[in-house]
């Protein structure tokens, strides 16, 4: 992890969009609950503490633990940043978002998986890696017209479908999950100028729908989300 939270701040007023307060908050939140969807024991008083107050929580978390919520900073920058411009979405942007999560965690950060992977507890088949590169290439530009053309229902019915194809492929060896989450935040800003973050009180029903390809589930849980967000944002000077 590189950017700091002067840096942080820098890189969202780029894109004149997303207030520093709320942009600040939508990073807690992101950073804890997508890393407590996998696991991850540190709390939002933890996450603020490393994120906001930039000091290390003091209660022996591990060092991989702290990586894994430190690294979102970087990782929403860019996502943001890019979703908020004309710049098209692509695999090498998408492995950039996963090596950011990835930062001093694992050596091969950033590269498609070389060797066949599973998703713990479900009962689907990955891709296998020699078809990884080509269908990840696919999956951006599938997601970049969908961002393009569709609005509305539409849209959020379109990213949970993606969101479901990406854990299908299961591109990378690690960071899988926060990867495609942080994915569904690029398509909903570029749908509907708000990125949206699923809890850790509903993984239960977010794997669920996942495991059982339930993509009209995953749609209602993306719909309450963004209703959230749209209600949040306004609370840190959003316009909506």
């Amino acid at each position: 992890m590189t950017l700091t939270r002067t840096g942080f701040f820098a890189e969202i007023a780029k894109t004149d969009r997303l207030t520093p307060e709320y942009a600040e908050d939508l990073l807690v939140r992101i950073a804890h609950h997508s890393s407590a969807i996998e696991g991850n024991s540190l709390t939002v008083p933890d996450a603020i503490t490393l994120l906001v107050d930039e000091r290390i929580p003091t209660d022996g978390k591990t060092m991989r633990e702290l990586y894994e919520v430190a690294n979102h900073r970087e990782a929403l920058a860019r996502v943001i940043t890019h979703a908020l411009s004309d710049d098209r979405l692509t695999g090498t942007l998408i492995g950039q978002v996963q090596a950011d999560l990835l930062d001093h965690i694992r050596d091969d950060r950033g590269q498609w998986k070389a060797t066949q992977n599973a998703i713990l507890g479900a009962r689907t088949e990955t891709a296998d890696p020699s078809e990884v590169p080509w269908l990840m290439e696919q999956w951006a530009e599938n997601a970049q017209w969908q961002a393009e053309n569709l609005d509305g229902s539409d849209a959020l019915s379109a990213i949970a479908s993606a969101h479901a194809e990406f854990e299908r492929i299961h591109p990378f060896a690690d960071g899988n999950g926060r990867t495609g989450r942080m994915l569904i935040m690029w398509q909903t800003l570029k749908a509907f100028g708000l990125p949206i973050v699923i809890e850790v009180d509903q993984r239960e029903n977010y794997i669920k729908a996942l495991n059982d390809d339930d993509r009209a589930a995953l749609t209602d849980l993306l719909a309450d989300r963004l209703i959230y967000e749209q209600e949040r944002s306004t609370q840190f000077g959003m316009s909506v």
